[in-house]
């Protein structure tokens, strides 16, 4: 055996031996285990099943298939993953690392609830109502701690700070060589690594992983994404169960500027290779502009719901394209709340102010939940509609946002159309014919002259969005083009955004 093959043997072997935790470790990290303290008791522990049933699987089915709670179901599954893929070691002392609580495979659970969810959608025609009914009767219990990323200062504490409180990004807080972190990475990657290691819900139980400044201990670490920070980069963060923001919105009333969390739930690790189950940064970036658009640089998207006088509450104000997990409506939702008169309105009436429409199940349910568990469940509508099918829109438009009846002959279509990497409409946009302006046409309002379509996108390669070389040939007409980087969302090289929002109108003469 040469040196050589003996130190890739030593490689090997070290790479494929896990660390093993107990079960104090992962408790000092804040890994809480809830939910499997709640199910896993001695005495359910004691029961014998057979094959890959275990008290998680069955707790996962009930919570799914009878009580349409996937938000309960969804926070059983992760909190077995994370005790299968780091490894805890099974304490037969404590019910919550038994054996017969979580399975030994992380497929069996990922099979449980994703075969319980499709039984729920396949069986249950009103499964929206229904998965909003269970949010609405567990409201007043608060499961966010075993789902959700929240600021951390090092010492087992939950804090509520607001961006840029104390610092300026996540890699400037932490010193470039912290926890085994190459000093040659670029400032992004390096923030990236920093923030799997101390925010991601897989992060490490070793409780010896510093994740807050040492020399200023006052500083908190935040993991929550937000303006001017690089957690960004972060995106699509395809493992993790939920991902929080911290949203700037323009309380107009009081002429100030509130900052709001909300946490979006993805599918996450429950369903790998589905796109529209987890926030990507093109939707991250809509829904940073539309929580505050005048601060963004597009006045004209409130200026389109609080100008049409020809809405009275009863009819939806916008509508989104491919909402995927629905953080664009929500955030445009609270942004809207604060527009007191409209809101209330609308609340008053049970009539949303936003319908947010996807084609995939898992992504309805995830709107559903999403809007519910951020106090806007009554302003955003989840609707099974597809983008691309203009007659399809059509008929939304008509039934929707201009329904017949005394008064209503002046309403027609949207007031508001929002979308982020609409792929199959961002294609060959600089024909006239091409899809995104038929989709556009078949929703967009042409009685209301402030009507605004805003989409997000990456601004270049293939989705650039282009209109058509001859204006006269075109339906609309591009108001405004705003970058990324009006958000700080560099690359992870510090280079200019790749993202871009654009703002568009039917053309003058077209009205």
């Amino acid at each position: 055996v040469t040196p050589a093959s003996t130190h890739l043997l030593l490689v090997f072997l070290t790479a494929t031996i896990a660390t093993v935790y107990t079960v104090d470790n992962c408790r000092q990290n804040r890994h809480p285990l809830h939910l499997l303290s709640q199910i896993c008791t001695p005495q359910n522990s004691a029961i014998t099943f057979a094959g890959n049933r275990t008290i998680a699987i069955d707790s996962i089915k009930f919570s799914i298939e009878t009580k349409a709670d996937l938000f309960k179901a969804k926070g059983i599954a992760y909190e077995c993953l994370f005790l299968i893929r780091n490894n805890v070691r099974r304490d037969y002392n404590s019910p919550v690392f038994h054996s017969r609580c979580c399975p030994s495979s992380s497929e069996d659970i990922i099979e449980a609830y994703k075969s319980s969810a499709d039984i729920l959608f396949r069986e249950k025609k009103d499964f929206l109502g229904l998965i909003a009914r269970a949010h609405q009767q567990e409201a007043d219990i608060d499961n966010d701690e075993s789902t959700a990323p929240f600021c951390w200062d090092g010492r087992d504490s939950y804090q509520s700070i607001s961006v840029g409180a104390g610092f300026n990004s996540f890699g400037a807080l932490v010193s470039a060589n912290a926890n085994g972190i190459d000093p040659n990475m670029s400032d992004g990657s390096a923030a990236i690594e920093r923030w799997s290691k101390c925010c991601s819900y897989f992060r490490s139980c070793d409780k010896e992983l510093e994740c807050f400044d040492q020399t200023n201990a006052s500083d908190s670490l935040c993991c929550e994404l937000g303006e001017g920070l690089d957690h960004h980069l972060i995106l699509p963060a395809l493992r993790e169960p939920s991902v929080s923001v911290r949203l700037k919105i323009n309380n107009v009333g009081k002429g100030e500027v509130v900052s709001e969390t909300i946490n979006i739930e993805q599918e996450g690790s429950l369903r790998m290779f589905d796109v529209s189950g987890v926030l990507w940064p093109a939707g991250y970036l809509l829904g940073l502009c539309l929580s505050n658009p005048i601060s963004c640089g597009v006045p004209e998207v409130m200026d389109a719901v609080t100008s049409n006088e020809l809405h009275d509450g009863q009819q939806p104000i916008a509508i989104e394209l491919g909402a995927g997990v629905g953080f664009s409506s929500i955030a445009f939702a609270k942004a809207i709340q604060y527009h007191e008169k409209k809101a209330n309105n609308k609340q008053q009436n049970g009539v949303p102010l936003i319908v947010a429409t996807d084609i995939s199940n898992p992504s309805l349910a995830l709107i559903t939940s999403n809007a519910y568990k951020n106090g806007v469940g009554n302003l955003v509508l989840a609707l099974d509609a597809n983008h691309t099918d203009p007659k399809m829109l059509s008929s939304i438009s008509q039934q929707i946002a201009s329904p017949s009846g005394e008064g209503n002959e002046l309403k027609d279509g949207f007031d508001v159309i929002i979308g982020s990497s609409l792929q199959a409409l961002f294609d060959g946009t600089s024909l006239q014919g091409a899809a995104l302006w038929q989709s556009l046409d078949a929703l967009l309002s042409k009685k209301n002259p402030n009507a605004v379509v805003i989409l997000s996108h990456v601004g270049t390669w293939d989705e650039k969005i282009e209109l058509p070389p001859s204006p006269s040939e075109s339906l609309f007409e591009c108001v405004r083009r705003i970058s990324g980087d009006h958000f700080e969302m560099k690359t992870r090289d510090g280079k200019n955004s790749d993202f871009e929002l654009v703002l568009l109108r039917r053309r003058r003469s077209m009205l």
